[in-house]
């Protein structure tokens, strides 16, 4: 049996984390998450329910890619041996239907794929009742899952790609990511200004990226609030 430990970046997600703990203790052999600096009680309840708990604002410093690689070489340090590590927001679930075809994929994957892309539905509420996109024709893969064994990097402050693999498995079939963002709304602001703080910072890849159709919003809020 392969192991898998499932990593987090949080920021004062309390509100979000008995229903993600609930889900990820069911399918992780060891929970990872590095906090920014939360101050609603996020650090206290993860510990509680035995996560390794790092601080740490890399997202802010740093940017995405910077963060994924983090977990990596986290993992590599705090559990040594395990063999796969996949990470997921606060806002997002995997079934417990899926949990069976993702644990053979674990343990049984052709080991010329060292990443496993999960399709991702975005679910206007926690009910599941109306998505912005179908998966079968909108599949929006993420390169969420990822063998420590291998030289697998993470790259871009924003929107982070993926190098230095051999394959990516994905398949319509694979878990899917259920993805809430759309059914919370208190940290769209938040999130917007950091996107568009990471995004003029991102001198090296900032120009492969479009702009988002709010982004000069969330640039005009960033230089009025600051994050």
């Amino acid at each position: 049996m392969n192991s898998m430990i499932i990593a987090s970046n949080m920021l004062n997600e309390i509100e979000q984390l008995p229903r993600w703990f609930d889900w990820v203790e069911k399918i992780a052999d060891g929970i990872l998450i590095v906090d920014t600096g939360s101050t609603d009680g996020t650090l206290d309840y993860a510990k509680k329910r035995g996560a390794t708990v790092i601080i740490d604002d890399i997202i802010q410093r740093e940017g995405y890619g910077a963060a994924r690689n983090q977990l990596r070489n986290l993992a590599r340090m705090h559990f040594p041996g395990v063999h796969w590590l996949a990470y997921f927001d606060a806002d997002e679930t995997v079934l417990e239907s899926d949990f069976h075809h993702w644990r053979f994929l674990r343990d049984y994957l052709d080991t010329k794929f060292d990443i496993i892309a999960l399709p991702r539905i975005d679910w206007f509420d926690f009910e599941m009742t109306k998505a912005a996109n179908d998966f079968h024709s909108q599949p929006d893969y993420q390169a969420r899952m990822s063998r420590l064994s291998s030289g697998v990097e993470y790259y871009r402050k924003l929107h982070e790609m993926i190098r230095n693999y051999t394959g990516v498995f994905n398949k319509t079939t694979n878990p899917k990511i259920n993805h809430f963002h759309r059914a919370i709304q208190s940290k769209r602001d938040f999130i917007g200004k950091l996107c568009a703080k990471l995004h003029m910072e991102d001198k090296e890849f900032g120009h492969t990226l479009g702009e988002h159709p709010k982004e000069a919003h969330y640039r005009e809020l960033l230089q009025k609030e600051g994050l």
